[in-house]
């Protein structure tokens, strides 16, 4: 959905600081992972491609479809659904330094500043941040992925990064899954740790409807996870697809991986095309990454 003549001119400045943001910091971020951007053709400068979106160094960038509503936060980016109040997915990294934990969860509950505030799920009521009815207020940029920072982990705490999970699936089974990741980025196998997760909105993908008293925000039915981890030049991706539900057992296991182009036939996102720029010598390495799933590289 494209929004029109809502405090147009200051959202036109506030979305173009953060393009220029996100530029500078696809060159200070892990100088490893920095590929040189492919040349651009007049086909491509005239068609809706990935390529017109290209940002040097953004390895973990899905592709980016709606330019107007992409947000780059200092914790994370994300692709943002104005009319579904929730966001089409939310992308980050681990490398050493984001791995460090230098502070405790912030708690810092607060709209996002870039997005209008009617086009957010929560509000304050009462003097106080409201709740999803029957729901956890599920990160999907967990809180303990940012503790480097002070700034980044309250950045976690805006609500176009919350989602309405139900309580035993957010505090067990996707808890559980968050927690392996963090361990999978500080692995002596890991470089860097490329993420994208979210719930599954796109076109076609069931859902489980809306919460009216909550700005009509669309309640996933299913949560992904697509990951790709680097140690020098070798690369190794997978994904995983989790129904929004209680589970039993409760913690993660390989039954719910996947590769990540099965990934992007479930939720309709190309994931980590800027993969296919990243070593000139071998141009198939996106596909051989998506394609593959090696559990061994992922231990449980």
């Amino acid at each position: 959905m494209r929004v029109k003549q809502i405090n147009q001119k200051n959202y036109r400045s506030t979305f173009i600081f953060a393009v220029l943001l996100i530029y500078l910091l696809g060159f200070t971020s892990c100088p490893a992972s920095n590929p040189v951007p492919p040349p651009v053709t007049d086909d491509e400068l005239q068609s809706d491609t990935l390529v017109v979106n290209y940002i040097p160094g953004r390895i973990e960038l899905p592709e980016i479809k709606n330019m107007q509503w992409f947000i780059q936060h200092l914790a994370y980016a994300m692709e943002y659904d104005t009319a579904q109040r929730h966001s089409l997915w939310v992308a980050y990294k681990f490398y050493s330094d984001y791995n460090e934990k230098n502070v405790k969860r912030s708690d810092a509950w607060a709209f996002d500043p870039i997005i209008p505030q009617e086009f957010q799920s929560l509000k304050k009521t009462s003097g106080k941040w409201e709740t999803y009815p029957g729901y956890d207020r599920g990160h999907l940029c967990a809180s303990e992925d940012r503790v480097f920072n002070l700034d980044a982990n309250k950045e976690t705490f805006y609500f176009t990064n919350m989602s309405p999970q139900v309580g035993c699936f957010n505090q067990q089974i996707w808890k559980n899954l968050e927690e392996k990741v963090r361990k999978w980025a500080q692995a002596a196998d890991c470089d860097t740790l490329y993420v994208v997760t979210g719930g599954a909105i796109n076109p076609g993908v069931e859902t489980l409807g809306t919460i009216e008293t909550r700005n009509n925000v669309t309640i996933p039915k299913y949560y992904f996870k697509a990951l790709v981890k680097r140690q020098g030049d070798t690369f190794d991706g997978i994904a995983f697809w989790l129904e929004n539900r209680c589970y039993t057992p409760n913690k993660i296991t390989h039954e719910y991986s996947m590769t990540i182009r099965e990934l992007e036939e479930k939720t309709g996102i190309n994931f980590f095309p800027y993969l296919r720029y990243v070593l000139p010598e071998n141009p198939a390495l996106e596909d051989n990454v998506e394609m593959r799933r090696d559990i061994g590289k992922w231990p449980l």
